[in-house]
């Protein structure tokens, strides 16, 4: 059994990623840690796991660590645990600069452990039949879309950093960039504006196809889903609803490739290198709120300006 600590107590650690890993094959929930011990305490007891005190005592007791904690956090915390040795499963955004998650990136890679990136729509099989029906025809044009309030008050993951100007595009931007590069390849030239809560993106891919993302976290009604269609030389694709999703089919996607990524019986295409590459595109979007321009992409990223 692979020994996974938790880092974080929080709604997302109650309702979906402690019940996963004390639930999954070849996983275990080893030790919960958080600011808050008596949260720690609570969480861990539902799922036969013990609290510890410090992020010492959780690297400790564990091969390898899952985060549930804001992106600031979870990035320092994560170069820590990838130099003790320890496995990652990410959240999104891997930190809130490039070079937060780059540091992840190069810590995990020095230290040659197992990273993977909790996208959770990406181990849907709406999303996954989705990307089968575009890979085999010549795709032209792509539409997605993540509308919802979830940053709204009274949500439970109205939590602070998601409040704060700007956080939409880190927040939702993983989910709905990613899918536009899963689909119609990278991402060559973006173009994004932001007005009264909503950011949208102009895409323009290498594969030749161009494309339209919007995102909002403050839209009171919205669902909240992930919303994809394609123009395809075969025809019009679009993504079944994947809201709701079974969650326990989710977790049984993620909680298995993570324990085959860590054995060695596969290299995780979801890894912190695919986080960071997110982490570009999302600077890329804010510099060009920031200036109003368009914003060329290659393997390097956005502008040196947008990476600091």
């Amino acid at each position: 059994m692979i020994r996974v600590g938790l880092v974080g107590a929080g709604p997302w650690a109650g309702l979906f990623t402690a019940p996963m890993l004390a639930s999954a094959s070849g996983l275990s929930l080893a030790a919960v840690w958080a600011r808050r011990l008596p949260a720690a305490e609570a969480l861990a007891h539902r799922h036969g796991a013990a609290a510890v005190g410090s992020f010492d005592d959780l690297l400790a007791a564990c091969d390898a660590v899952a985060f549930t904690v804001p992106p600031d956090v979870q990035a320092p915390l994560a170069v820590t645990a990838a130099r003790a040795g320890k496995h990652l499963l990410l959240e999104k955004p891997v930190g809130f600069t490039v070079a937060d998650a780059q540091a992840v990136a190069d810590a995990a890679d020095d230290a040659g452990v197992a990273t993977q990136l909790m996208l959770t729509y990406r181990f849907t099989g709406q999303v996954r039949d989705f990307l089968r029906a575009t890979a085999g025809a010549q795709l032209r044009y792509l539409r997605t879309a993540m509308l919802g309030g979830g940053a709204l008050g009274g949500s439970p993951f109205a939590t602070p950093w998601r409040q704060a100007a700007g956080a939409v595009v880190l927040d939702l931007g993983p989910h709905t960039l990613d899918l536009a590069e899963a689909a119609a390849g990278p991402i060559v030239e973006l173009r994004a504006a932001a007005a009264g809560g909503v950011v949208t993106v102009a895409t323009v891919h290498g594969s030749g196809a161009s494309g339209h993302v919007a995102i909002s976290g403050t839209t009171p009604g919205a669902a909240g889903r992930l919303d994809a269609e394609a123009v395809t030389d075969a025809g019009h694709v679009v993504l079944a609803d994947p809201m709701p999703y079974e969650p326990a089919d989710v977790q049984r996607a993620i909680a298995e490739e993570f324990a085959r990524a860590v054995r060695g019986e596969f290299r995780q295409p979801l890894d912190v290198h695919r986080g960071v590459r997110l982490q570009r595109l999302i600077a890329a979007v804010a510099e060009s709120i920031d200036d109003g321009g368009g914003v060329s992409l290659n393997g390097s990223g956005p502008s040196a300006e947008a990476n600091r």
